[in-house]
């Protein structure tokens, strides 16, 4: 068992199932502006499949570590890519540095695609509140505080008449 390219090969199935993910969420969001909710219940399955697929792949690398650990001797928390890289030399350290800037540079993108995501489903739902809100003449929850101190609604419901 080499440990080193277990890990490599590893790391190159968590890069991959994280660019998966990258694409769902793409797709999820253009799902969500265009209303699509078909097609985004069927991604949501398959980004499902994809986490545990990624989750089992990331119990395999703990466990490499785990073994890279006690044959360096080392504790588990100094076992990192970085300090891996720097520990070994030639192609192996190589190779196992392009994967650790290959890892940070597709989290960071699925960080920035899901933090985009979840603004554009955080103003839906604000929409969808209002409009509900306006539907129905729900005031809002919130309030602003009058002279007195008491608490004022910021809203006032829609008034609709009753006949058709």
């Amino acid at each position: 068992m080499d440990a080193p390219e277990d890990l490599l090969r590893l790391l190159d199935e968590q890069i991959e199932l994280l660019q998966q993910r990258h694409s769902l969420v793409k797709e999820m969001a253009l799902c969500v502006r265009q209303a699509d909710l078909s097609r985004l219940a069927a991604l949501l399955e398959t980004e499902a499949a994809v986490v545990g697929a990624a989750d089992a792949v990331g119990q395999r690398v703990q466990q490499a570590r785990e073994l890279m650990a006690a044959a360096c001797g080392l504790p588990l928390e100094q076992v990192t890519l970085g300090r891996l890289v720097e520990a070994l030399d030639g192609p192996t350290a190589i190779a196992l540095n392009d994967r650790r800037e290959r890892l940070l540079m597709v989290v960071q993108k699925l960080q920035q695609e899901c933090a985009a995501t979840a603004a554009i489903v955080r103003y839906a739902l604000d929409f969808n509140n209002r409009l509900l809100a306006a539907l129905v003449g729900a005031e809002d929850e919130g309030g602003t505080y009058s002279p007195r101190g008491a608490v004022e609604a910021s809203c006032q419901g829609a008034t609709f008449r009753q006949t058709v």
